[in-house]
């Protein structure tokens, strides 16, 4: 996969949640469509449809991981970087539920889809493990095990924004991403 120019890589990213949400995901003549591009412009920059999932997916990832780097201030209690970060991704997915949708598709797969999970696991859990270890290493944190910890905290964001949009109700509703970030938070603390 070649990475696309600033302009196209936008015009797809706009139309992700179309291309994510739908299953089976359209054709890459399809996506030029939607996007006003050639077919043959796409397939220069995309070997296939999985290429294309992957393009987004990362792209999702990298976005969501500079959601987060916006709102978490490094010196704040390891509870409040939970919090942000927590409510940050849970605002970024809310927007985006067909990446919800793309990366619990991802799980299991191979190839493209994988390079979208270790890329995932490189920008947003590990900054996720890391804040747990240190919360957990001051008795801020009730954890057993940091990856299952750190799945469970990222796993139930996925289902709770998925689950919220095909309920067909509002999951950028800040009520609710209150109620998921405290949800979340409260099961992982001590007290």
């Amino acid at each position: 996969m070649k990475n696309p120019p600033a302009d196209l890589a936008q015009r797809l990213l706009d139309v992700s949640e179309h291309v994510l949400h739908t299953d089976p995901p359209p054709r890459l003549e399809d996506v030029a469509q939607l996007v006003g591009a050639s077919r043959a412009t796409l397939y220069y920059y995309f070997s296939g449809r999985e290429d294309l999932l992957a393009f987004l997916l990362t792209t999702h990832a990298k976005r969501g991981a500079q959601a987060v780097q916006a709102v978490t201030k490094p010196g704040d209690p390891p509870e409040s970087r939970l919090r942000a970060m927590v409510s940050a991704l849970a605002e970024y997915l809310g927007q985006h539920p067909g990446t919800c949708a793309g990366l619990l598709g991802a799980l299991g797969a191979s190839g493209r889809m994988s390079e979208v999970l270790a890329a995932n696991d490189t920008w947003i859990a590990d900054p996720l493990r890391d804040l747990l270890a240190e919360g957990s290493k001051t008795g801020t944190f009730a954890i057993d095990n940091l990856a299952d910890a750190a799945n469970t905290v990222l796993g139930g964001l996925l289902l709770g924004v998925l689950g919220r949009s095909m309920a067909g109700t509002d999951a950028t509703d800040p009520a609710f991403r209150r109620q998921l970030t405290e949800q979340t938070v409260r099961g992982i603390l001590t007290r």
